[in-house]
């Protein structure tokens, strides 16, 4: 097949990368794969240095939504695309509009448990302009059944996938970060990957780790991401007295390398009505760590509730300082709920059986032809 990925977002965060991964391994399996964003993003830079074609759009201004579907549509028609696969909200608008009178499919990747129609153009989009959604979890499929009004029939549920780091890769990685951070063989460290924004939970996770260190000093908290909220978390940190505990790292973009690093993994959502399947939990599961997350959105499929970490309510700092606290204080628990964790991923959540699993949604998709409006 011919394939069209697109993401008109600003930033990289889970949802960029599961489109670098999904192409690469589209790639894999002899499919001819080209991915669209916006010029310069950190995307196509990324797939440029993987061999992946890219498609610069400026996708930003809905008011241009007929110039961009214009410029997609000349490309769906000269690279005579099967199927153009959209992963954000204006290039989800400008994929239903491109595909329009020509032979490719549109297929609408859905990472957030946010409603996706708004106005009546999204309304107009979702009903003729879609062949077949996806989604990363049920808790996704649920939202577009129930607020958006699509049919089950049009909508499929596959798990993201990611690919896997060798075990003397991360052994070396987790030498050399942790003496970046320079902490000792017996801090306990417990990451966090997330963008700060208000729906990650950080305020909550903060109120935590000041519950944490209380009784646990030999700990460090490393924070992965930037966003709106880090000032006013740093004045957090700073009130409640625990920042020589945290450490706000900002955006890396070398994540395989700040993973092996950690000891625990936590992930603390807020039930916003957006968190789906982060793609930073499952990178803790591929490199075998124990997690503590907070139970919303598709997490809960994630962990295995006391085999491979511990699941706690969102917005309940106290119940998530007391699961990290058992496994603070429990080398050996971690130690088995890591390699818990590491089988689950095996199992479920590698790149190789998402790309199979959409392949086969293609598939589908240019068999059985359009089911819009049913």
């Amino acid at each position: 097949m011919n394939i069209l990925l697109t993401n008109a977002t600003d930033i990289f965060a889970g949802g960029e990368d599961y489109v670098l991964i999904l192409a690469k391994y589209l790639g894999l399996r002899g499919h001819t794969v080209s991915v669209s964003a916006l010029p310069g993003h950190l995307l196509l830079d990324k797939c440029a240095a993987a061999g992946i074609p890219t498609i610069p759009i400026d996708y930003r201004g809905m008011d241009r939504v007929f110039a961009m579907a214009a410029q997609l549509r000349k490309e769906l028609r000269g690279r005579a695309i099967d199927i153009v696969h959209s992963n954000a909200n204006y290039d989800r608008t400008a994929a239903a509009l491109a595909a329009a009178w020509t032979p490719a499919r549109h297929v609408a990747g859905v990472h957030s448990t946010h409603s996706i129609q708004h106005n009546l153009t999204h309304w107009l989009r979702n009903r003729w302009g879609i062949d077949h959604f996806i989604t990363d979890a049920d808790a996704g499929k649920d939202v577009l059944i129930t607020e958006d009004h699509v049919a089950p029939a049009r909508i499929t549920t596959v798990p993201i996938g990611i690919e896997d780091v060798p075990e003397e890769e991360r052994r070396a990685a987790r030498r050399a970060t942790r003496d970046r951070l320079g902490v000792a063989d017996d801090i306990v460290v417990i990451g966090n990957v997330a963008r700060l924004v208000p729906f990650k939970g950080h305020r909550v996770l903060l109120d935590a780790v000041a519950r944490v260190v209380a009784g646990s000093p030999r700990v460090l908290f490393p924070i992965i991401g930037d966003g709106e909220l880090l000032v006013p978390l740093e004045e957090q940190a700073r009130t409640l007295g625990i920042s020589p505990y945290v450490r706000f790292l900002g955006f890396q973009d070398d994540l395989h390398l700040w993973y092996p690093a950690f000891d625990i993994y936590c992930h603390s959502s807020l039930e916003l009505a957006a968190e789906m399947f982060p793609i930073a939990i499952l990178r803790a599961l591929a490199t075998g760590l124990p997690v503590v997350c907070t139970n919303v959105g598709g997490i809960a499929n994630m962990v295995r509730e006391g085999a491979s970490g511990f699941l706690v309510p969102p917005e309940d700092p106290a119940a998530l300082a007391r699961a990290l606290q058992t496994l603070i204080l429990d080398g050996d628990r971690r130690h088995s709920m890591g390699r818990a964790s590491a089988q689950l991923f095996l199992e479920r959540y590698h790149a190789t059986a998402m790309a199979e699993k959409i392949e086969q949604v293609y598939r589908r998709v240019l068999t059985t032809g359009t089911q819009k409006e049913k």
